[in-house]
């Protein structure tokens, strides 16, 4: 009776061993982690984040929704400044420079102006953006709209760089920056064509970014041309591929307002290549069908 009972618990035993095993096995071998995706809402925007590297899901999305926090009154400094604001207040003076005044943080009163279609003669104040002290010395109607969520993510993708998480891919509202691919092959991203409401062209990117402005009937804070004054909608849609989200943003805002030849001079500053379309017509630098998968 005994011996009986001791088999019958060895064959329990034996049970509960191969099904370890067979545990074992499917997680080391067939068992893939789920990648991490979460979307933010943060200044207007919807910003989805698709990490393939094995993380804390908890912890990342604590930290990504801290760094975002970080900015979400910016429009609104004045007196003391914190590092963060300094940094983003820094870059802002950089973008327009870089952009020969097309991207102007000091154009919050133009922007105003033009959100209740009103006329007004706006000057440039770059000049007064003056930090001392860790103190604004001049008091300024900020608009940040311009480089707020590039500049927010860019310092999401800088701590990921941290952390060693390589493997992603970021959608802020239409814009995508990658990383590293967690397969073998690239990411694919579609452009369309807002004339026909269809895909023109399917992009293969790896370690890049894009970014697309699109003509539309709504205000949008990219029609704001500081060096006119007035709201542009010159163009049915500009697409820009840039090394980085900072430099994708930066030039797609600045050549949107700016004619052809001028935007087609500056891309060819930087390591970038652009696409506009205008009614019928299609337009692309030299190299941007280097990252064209397909056409439609």
């Amino acid at each position: 009776m005994l011996k009986k009972i001791l088999d019958k618990r060895n064959y329990i035993i034996l049970f509960i061993i191969i099904i370890l095993i067979i545990w074992i096995i499917w997680i080391v071998f067939f068992h893939k982690n789920e990648p991490y995706m979460e979307t933010f809402n943060y200044y207007g925007e919807d910003i989805t984040f698709r990490v393939y590297d094995k993380v804390d899901h908890k912890k990342l999305t604590k930290d990504i929704d801290n760094i975002y926090k970080k900015y979400e009154d910016v429009d609104n400094l004045s007196g003391e400044v914190d590092e963060d604001e300094k940094s983003l207040i820094e870059y802002g003076k950089i973008a327009y420079y870089k952009t020969y005044g097309y991207i102007d943080i000091t154009s919050g009163e133009l922007l105003k102006h033009l959100k209740n279609n009103e006329e007004y003669d706006f000057k440039s104040e770059i000049e007064n953006v003056i930090v001392e002290d860790d103190k604004l010395v001049n008091d300024i109607n900020f608009n940040f709209d311009n480089i707020i969520g590039s500049y927010a993510t860019n310092d999401v993708l800088y701590y990921f760089k941290q952390n060693d998480i390589k493997k992603y891919i970021v959608n802020e509202n239409g814009d995508v920056t990658t990383g590293d691919y967690y397969d073998n092959g690239k990411y694919t991203v579609s452009i369309n064509n807002p004339n026909t409401d269809e895909i023109l062209a399917v992009v293969e990117l790896e370690n890049k970014a894009i970014a697309t402005r699109n003509k539309s009937d709504d205000f949008q804070s990219y029609m704001v041309n500081p060096k006119t004054s007035k709201k542009e909608n010159k163009y049915d849609s500009v697409v820009v591929i840039a090394n980085d989200n900072l430099t994708a943003n930066m030039l797609v805002n600045a050549i949107y307002l700016m004619d052809l030849d001028e935007g087609k001079n500056l891309i060819s500053e930087y390591p970038a290549e652009a696409l506009w379309i205008k009614g019928d017509q299609i337009i692309k630098t030299d190299g941007f069908d280097n990252y064209v998968k397909k056409y439609w």
